[in-house]
């Protein structure tokens, strides 16, 4: 019941019930204006009930204490006092709530002193025994209350809890795989490149063939771009701050990777440039990466072709190269497809099959059983993209994707 409903139903049991009770004894003091003032502060002394229990008892219980002093009838103008009393004391001001029962109940015991007929008495005893049943009750639900509270207040903590160590446990495995990048991987890509700048210096001191001085030039350049990016994703896995983390590549990368690829790759962008997701921004970047590195790795191609196109609602990458090709059959097919039904398409046929054909040999690449095609397709899925690898009509391979842009 709302507070407003409650004061209501009061003001009209207390009126009422004041009215008729004046009819039935015609020795009580007649219910004239004071009467009434006061009979609607021991009313309207409930409008502060939800805020202010202690302020509405003292209302309620000093308004009809006056009532009772006075001499008025004995009617129900006792009942927003006890409701006050059971508000105080439920909502855990026990003490201003007990005293104020004590109230109720020390002033009709002084009138019984002045008179102590038996009726008085069997009255008294009956008011203060009604007075501590509300009151008891007021502790009963004192009590619930505040047992309620307290079991949301351990679910929640037990929650909070759950919550923090689940961040640990998630924050140690990071910690584990930074470690283990660090002292394995990231020790192998450093000896990757330090090797490859001394094999070139000894090629440079005999006057070995260029193309090996090339190809050892673009083994050091990579290994260095690893290890910058490795360190970077350390960062990320132990948390540093966003200043001391790498930017992970993205499309505006493009030409320093086309022009680091190792062989003449013309790169191609069609359409207004624009910025691009997070995540399309990375996935682009790592399809032209991962395809260029098959390229140069399996493929034995002379030219390859970047093609980057912005259109309405995506971006287009494409990557072409002249080489053996996988024996695959050409994209085209799969373009129809959207989502990831689309790039599941392109998964199978970048397949085991196509890979052992041609770009399968790609467990050189140190990934393994043509997973370095399956992480592209994952990728393009991941962003709802669609792609489609296999062999071009007129010789070479080809990768194609479209990304939601």
């Amino acid at each position: 019941m709302s507070r407003f409903a409650l004061v209501a139903a009061m003001a009209a049991v207390v009126g009422f019930s004041s009215v008729m009770a004046y009819g039935n004894q015609p020795g009580a003091r007649p219910l004239d204006a004071l009467g009434c003032t006061l009979l609607a502060l021991t009313v309207l002394g409930l409008v502060r009930l939800g805020e202010r229990p202690e302020l509405s008892l003292v209302v309620c219980a000093a308004s009809a204490g006056v009532v009772f002093v006075l001499g008025y009838a004995y009617a129900l103008w006792p009942i927003p006092a006890l409701i006050a009393v059971f508000a105080t004391i439920s909502s855990g001001r026990r003490v201003q709530g007990w005293a104020g029962a004590g109230f109720l109940v020390a002033v009709p015991s002084g009138a019984v002193l002045l008179d102590r007929s038996l009726d008085n008495l069997t009255g008294l005893l009956l008011w203060a025994l009604i007075t501590v049943v509300v009151g008891q009750l007021a502790e009963v639900s004192g009590s619930r209350r505040a047992h309620a509270a307290e079991v949301e207040r351990r679910m929640v903590e037990a929650e909070r809890t759950r919550e923090e160590m689940a961040l640990g446990r998630g924050r140690e495995e990071r910690l584990k795989v930074a470690r283990e990048l660090h002292d394995v991987t990231s020790h192998t890509v450093s000896l990757i490149a330090l090797h490859a700048a001394v094999a070139a210096e000894a090629i440079d001191r005999s006057g070995g063939p260029e193309a090996a001085r090339e190809a050892l030039s673009v083994i050091r350049t990579a290994s260095r771009e690893a290890l910058a990016e490795m360190k970077g994703v350390l960062g990320v896995l132990r948390e540093d701050g966003p200043e001391r983390r790498r930017p992970m590549p993205g499309a505006g990368q493009l030409e320093e990777l086309v022009a680091a690829a190792g062989l003449p790759v013309t790169f191609e962008i069609v359409g207004e440039c624009r910025a691009l997701a997070p995540a399309v921004d990375l996935t682009t970047y790592r399809i032209v990466q991962e395809a260029l590195t098959n390229t140069m790795r399996h493929a034995k191609a002379n030219t390859a072709r970047v093609r980057l196109g912005f259109e309405t609602g995506g971006v287009t990458v494409q990557v072409d190269d002249d080489g053996q090709g996988s024996g695959t059959p050409p994209p085209g097919a799969g373009h129809g497809r959207t989502g990831g039904e689309g790039a599941r398409a392109g998964h199978r046929r970048a397949g085991d099959d196509g890979i052992r054909a041609g770009y399968g040999r790609a467990g050189d690449d140190g990934i393994g059983g043509g997973h370095g095609l399956a992480g592209m397709a994952e990728r393009v899925a991941a962003v709802g993209g669609r792609l489609v690898v296999g062999d071009r009509p007129e010789g070479g391979f080809q990768v194609a994707a479209w990304l939601p842009a």
